[in-house]
């Protein structure tokens, strides 16, 4: 019988150029790999680029331009004033607290005035103020009318004869002996234990001021 002729089959050259293109090249070393910021590198672009606007003091926030117009002492107080009138210690006072608030700082505001501020200053849209926002309006009301706070401050100072930093029950018998009040021992001691926050059997200036603002005798 005759052979069949097998017909060679031709091997495709492009074909194998094609898979040898087709291998992953290695990527190209760069010229220079750039160090990896330190820590301290980060943390100080971190500050550069989210500049802090706001300091702790006294365990509250406030805002630095309230730092820049008002005295530690001064935002301590005014955050006595405030915590007094947030009678549900959200953090926030409604234009009736505010009224009252400004009222024994010295500042006389109508109703509608209270409403209109609180409207204008509320970074939330709502009607109440936060803290910071309380102390922008008193920087700007300062150097008006009466400071209701500082009499009460001084009031303090005149009962705090021997400059202990708290009233005593002894201090408030001597007081009343020396203008002629008559207030039995029973009612002084009655009244300290309303006044008495802490529970340690006297007054501080803190205390002081909270319970005569909540007297609404000013």
């Amino acid at each position: 019988m005759p052979k069949k002729k097998v017909k060679k089959v031709k091997k495709d050259k492009s074909a194998k150029s094609n898979s040898s293109d087709s291998k992953p090249k290695e990527p190209m070393a760069p010229d220079r790999i750039e160090r990896p910021p330190k820590f301290g590198e980060k943390l100080m672009e971190l500050l550069k680029t989210h500049k802090v606007d706001e300091k702790e003091l006294y365990g509250r926030k406030v805002a630095t331009k309230a730092l820049d117009r008002l005295t530690s002492d001064e935002i301590h107080d005014l955050g006595i004033v405030f915590d007094t009138f947030d009678s549900n210690e959200d953090g926030y006072i409604g234009p009736y607290e505010l009224r009252r608030a400004l009222k024994v700082l010295g500042f006389k505001i109508s109703r509608e005035k209270a409403q209109q501020l609180v409207h204008e200053s509320s970074a939330k849209g709502i009607w109440a103020i936060s803290f910071n926002e309380f102390l922008d309006l008193v920087i700007e009301k300062q150097g008006e009318s009466r400071d209701v706070y500082q009499e009460i401050c001084n009031g303090f100072k005149i009962l705090d004869k021997e400059k202990k930093g708290r009233l005593d029950i002894e201090d408030l018998i001597t007081a009343c002996q020396e203008n002629n009040i008559n207030l039995g021992k029973q009612d002084l001691k009655e009244m300290i234990q309303e006044a008495d926050l802490n529970g340690d059997g006297t007054v501080d200036k803190d205390e002081f001021v909270k319970i005569m603002l909540k007297t609404n005798l000013f």
